[in-house]
């Protein structure tokens, strides 16, 4: 790729220099823009409901002039750079793995549109190198030093969300966690942040409140729309890059036949619409 930087420790963003153990070398498409960040980060396992929190979070905050930084995993981390391309704003994706093959290599497509729009790619992992298992946690730290803030969605006990939690509490950085039931499993890593101090994160306002910024004035809403179950969940998982039709089943777990029919009567109200790729929102 003639278009990758290989970029030095004097060349790094300032924020990488706290971490205690920066990597010697990053590789980088795009750009890194100077300016407010905040990470947002999750499991790759999120139910529905908390994939279009972390969509509707990060678009209000790169609407308020944040980039958004994440891991590219599927769930929370590609839930959060979506939100950031629909307020037309600035993501960049930390990989695990080389930049010349992005990880999961099914989100190259997406992974592509990201960096079209002004996003970024990053990766401490030399050119060539076997990917790792602790790789993806390694890269965590980066996460964190890149963010102003982090925000854990939604996380078990035992997801990679909580080392990019740690890492952000080890450079001193406001930490925020949603809050959620106490018998979800899903989340009850966020509850033990809390627990432990995390400022509780009830939408974009609770972070700029610490961080500064302010949330443009939502666009009036549309008249309610009655769907029923299988539309929503078809609705829910779209977003503002097209997604191919098997991927909206992995996603929302329905058989093709009831994916393509809800699709089809979500675009005749508007709500979808299908383009060279696959499908998308409608905003």
């Amino acid at each position: 790729m003639s278009d990758v930087q290989e970029l030095l420790p004097s060349a790094y963003p300032p924020a990488l220099a706290e971490l205690e153990d920066p990597p010697p070398r990053l590789w980088l498409r795009g750009a890194l823009v100077p300016g407010p960040s905040v990470a947002i980060v999750g499991t790759r396992r999120a139910d529905l409901g908390a994939q279009a929190f972390a969509r509707s979070l990060a678009r209000d905050l790169a609407g308020a002039g944040f980039t958004i930084v994440s891991g590219g995993a599927d769930g929370i981390d590609v839930a959060a750079h979506e939100g950031a391309l629909a307020a037309g704003g600035r993501t960049v994706v930390v990989l695990p793995t080389p930049i010349a093959r992005p990880y999961p290599a099914h989100r190259r497509p997406f992974f592509d549109d990201l960096l079209a729009a002004g996003g970024a790619w990053i990766s401490e992992r030399p050119p060539g190198e076997a990917s790792r298992t602790w790789h993806f946690l390694s890269r965590n730290r980066i996460i964190a030093a890149l963010g102003d803030a982090t925000i854990v969605v939604q996380a078990p006990v035992r997801s990679g969300a909580l080392s990019t939690a740690r890492a952000a509490r080890a450079l001193a950085r406001p930490l925020f966690a949603v809050p959620a039931s106490p018998w979800d499993p899903r989340a009850a890593g966020n509850m033990g942040l809390l627990s432990d101090g995390a400022t509780p994160c009830l939408g974009a306002e609770d972070v700029t409140r610490v961080l500064g910024g302010v949330i443009a004035e939502a666009p009036a809403p549309r008249p309610a729309v009655l769907l029923d179950p299988e539309q929503r969940a078809v609705l829910e998982a779209l977003g503002p890059v097209p997604m191919p039709v098997h991927e909206i089943v992995r996603r929302t777990g329905l058989g093709v036949v009831r994916v393509r029919v809800a699709l089809v009567q979500l675009a005749a109200r508007d709500l979808a619409d299908q383009q060279e790729g696959g499908w998308l929102a409608v905003a």
